[in-house]
């Protein structure tokens, strides 16, 4: 992986896209943007990994249907009925709800005590935690940013190191299963290829990290066991702490 740009930009530009599909509601932009050319990206994709082939596919069947006016706002519709209610949302994409079955528990204790580490911190104004799946998706494409402006092969070792640490233990422990329950939600068409998209990715990330590092990448029964040994979150999760200026996590503006 060091040196090599192609798949630096692959990753950053995956990465890219599920932020911008998963942070908030898409833009009607990104929408017919993703139309573009949608028939060789499925044969590419499906040569790489078939989840992402079938994620393509699913995305593309969708873009059809829509009058491409109401595209934005049909999607928009989905995502607040999958994530945000009106009542209970169906998908709750949070590290802390995987691993402890609550959000807001210890895992985005320990999520932000590591966005510490490396000055990553959250947009003001934004108001979903630290541990929600956009997030740690930004996250690891700021990471791979570092990682492509690292002045040689040493900076770009340390940067992907920080990478695997995150991969290890957090995003590929619940990540995955986060992905297939977006796939199999009740109410996902266009996230429904959102979803197997992001399967097929991490899938990928994987196999990339899999080797990388002495630890292995944890299971999400080993994560949900080590935090059911340590009982009930009953700690604060805001920090009072004066420090310099961090890395602001979230989309670029």
């Amino acid at each position: 992986m060091i040196g090599d740009r192609d798949l630096l930009g692959f990753r950053q530009r995956y990465y890219e896209l599920f932020v911008s599909l998963l942070w908030k509601e898409p833009t009607g932009e990104l929408l017919a943007a993703l139309t573009e050319g949608i028939e060789e990206r499925i044969k590419g994709a499906r040569n790489l990994h078939p989840l992402l082939g079938e994620g393509w596919e699913e995305i593309g069947r969708f873009l059809d249907g829509p009058a491409p006016e109401r595209l934005d706002e049909t999607v928009a519709d989905e995502y607040t009925r999958l994530f945000i209610g009106p009542r209970e949302p169906e998908v709750n994409p949070y590290e802390s709800f995987y691993l402890t079955g609550r959000l807001l528990d210890r895992p985005l204790a320990v999520i932000r005590d590591f966005l510490k580490t490396v000055g990553i911190e959250k947009q003001e104004g934004y108001t979903e935690p630290e541990d929600f799946l956009a997030f740690e998706l930004e996250v690891m494409r700021r990471l791979i940013h570092r990682q492509g402006a690292a002045a040689d092969p040493d900076g770009e070792i340390r940067w992907l190191n920080v990478q695997a640490t995150f991969l290890r233990e957090h995003l590929l422990v619940w990540g995955p299963a986060a992905a297939r329950d977006l796939a199999a939600a009740r109410g996902a068409v266009f996230y429904r290829g959102v979803g197997r998209l992001l399967q097929g990715f991490l899938e990928l990330e994987w196999d990339l990290f899999k080797s990388w590092g002495e630890e292995p990448i944890k299971s999400l029964d080993e994560a949900r066991r080590s935090f059911a040994r340590s009982g009930e979150w009953k700690g604060p999760l805001f920090d009072l702490s004066e420090g310099p200026a961090a890395d602001k996590g979230g989309p670029d503006s």
